[in-house]
């Protein structure tokens, strides 16, 4: 059913997974400028991207380390 070059269903999520974690995706997201807000962004973005930050932390608070998942 699945031909040489085709993935099975599951291989995309693992893959993505296994991309995400690499040394060359860290050392290329090292290379990227440190984000900051514009000084001139309106309010209402800026109340959003607190949200954003606050729905982040409270998302990791009960998810496990990175090194802890099993692999």
């Amino acid at each position: 059913m699945f031909g040489k070059h085709e993935k099975k269903p599951g291989d995309v999520k693992s893959e993505f997974r296994r991309q995400m974690r690499s040394a060359q995706l860290r050392r290329f997201v090292g290379t990227l400028p440190t984000y900051a807000v514009d000084p001139e962004l309106p309010e209402r973005f800026v109340k959003l991207l607190h949200q954003l930050d606050r729905a982040v932390e409270e998302a990791d608070a009960g998810r496990p380390t990175p090194a802890a998942q099993p692999q």
